[in-house]
Parts: structure tokens; sequence; C-alpha cells
């Protein structure tokens, strides 16, 4: 009777303690871990603090040293507050995108965003790569060709796909303002997506920063 008893004591506090730590993660901020803390350049931190700011998020902002171990490879890393951290920039827009209400709702509209995300990855690795203007245009022209009447990327309206193309623009104007990219042209369609994007207080707040996208020597 005794051992069961206290078996059963023993059940009850371990479902307890859980249940606090589970309380206890839930009440974490997101943390995100990038370059510098993003004071020196946003880098691919951009988009996941983008989502978080557009969302009033509670988050913090630190060094990629501070990540718990075996969080990723490389910065960015984001660390949710039930608990744990992941890695890869695509994989953060969308848990992000999802954590803060920034996710479609269909299934179809859910991968269509993943595919824009992944896009805007392989772009910017182009851009990086020195590809000829000429496929860089192409690439810009069938991006252009997937805004929307709304002026998003998705019929639905705002989501993580947005947040997560703004910094190829960006990287783009960067490189073009140090004379880099010649011939480059993006489209109107995505000028003009840009610039309501810019109106989001959250990316105007970003905007305003005085904090690059990259540093000059990355440009």
């Amino acid at each position: 009777m005794l051992r069961s008893l206290v078996g059963s004591e023993m059940c009850i506090r371990d479902r307890y303690q859980r249940r606090v730590r589970g309380l206890s993660r839930a009440n974490m901020p997101f943390t995100l871990y990038y370059h510098t803390a993003c004071t020196g350049f946003y880098g691919r931190g951009w988009a996941p603090l983008a989502m978080l700011k557009h969302a009033k998020a509670e988050h913090d902002i630190k060094e990629p040293q501070d990540a718990p171990e075996g969080s990723g490879f490389a910065p960015p890393m984001v660390g949710f507050p039930e608990g744990h951290t992941i890695a890869q920039t695509n994989a953060i827009c969308a848990a992000v995108g999802r954590a803060v209400g920034l996710a479609p709702e269909s299934a179809a509209d859910q991968a269509k965003a993943d595919q824009l995300v992944a896009d805007a990855g392989d772009i910017t690795g182009e851009v990086f790569g020195g590809k000829p203007a000429e496929r860089l245009n192409k690439w810009l022209e069938y991006l252009a060709g997937n805004v929307k009447e709304n002026g998003y990327f998705l019929e639905s309206g705002l989501s993580y796909a947005d947040f997560a193309i703004v910094p190829l623009l960006k990287v783009i104007a960067g490189k073009q303002s140090k004379g880099n990219l010649e011939g480059v042209v993006v489209p109107e369609p995505l000028l003009k997506w840009e610039e309501r994007m810019g109106a989001l207080d959250a990316v105007a707040e970003l905007n305003a920063s005085g904090v690059p996208i990259l540093p000059d020597a990355m440009l």
C-alpha cells in the first residue's frame, strides 16, 4: 500500500513538474540568434525579426554563440516559446510565420508560400554567385508574376512569404548602390509590392534603424 501511495505521489509530482516546465517555456519570448545580434547588419535575420515585430511578439536578439548547443550549423537560429530552437532561414520563416499568425490557412497556399520562400533563397544565392543579368532578370520577372491583385504574394493576403522576399530586393538595391549587378532590373510590380511592404510599421522601423541589410564588404 505504502509503495503504491509513494508511486502515485511521484507520478503526480512528475506531471506537475512537467506542467510547470511547459508553462515556463510557453512564457518564454522568441529568441533570434544572429551575427552582431542584428546591431551591425540584419542579413538573414531580417525576415524573422520583421515578422516578430509585425506580430508584436515578445522577443530577444542574441549572438549566435548564445544559441543552445546543437541548434543548427549556422545562424540565423530562432528559439520558440515552447522551448525548441531551429536553424535554416527557409524553415525559420515558415515556422515563425505559423507561430505568429502569418501563415495561410489552406494547404495549397502554405505549399505555395514555402515555394516562394525557397525561390527567394535560390535567387539570393544566384545574386551572390555572380549569375548574369539575363538570368537574374528572368528570376525577377517570374517573381513579379506571382504578385497578386491584392498586392501580396498570396491571394489570402500578407504572409511569411512576403517577409522572406523583402531581403532579396534589399540585397539587390545594396549591390547596385555599389555599382554592381549592372543590367539587373527590378520589375515594376515588385517595386510596388516593396513599397507596400515598406508601409508596414515593423518594416518601416527596421528601414529607419540605420542598420544595413549587409556590411559594405558583402555588397
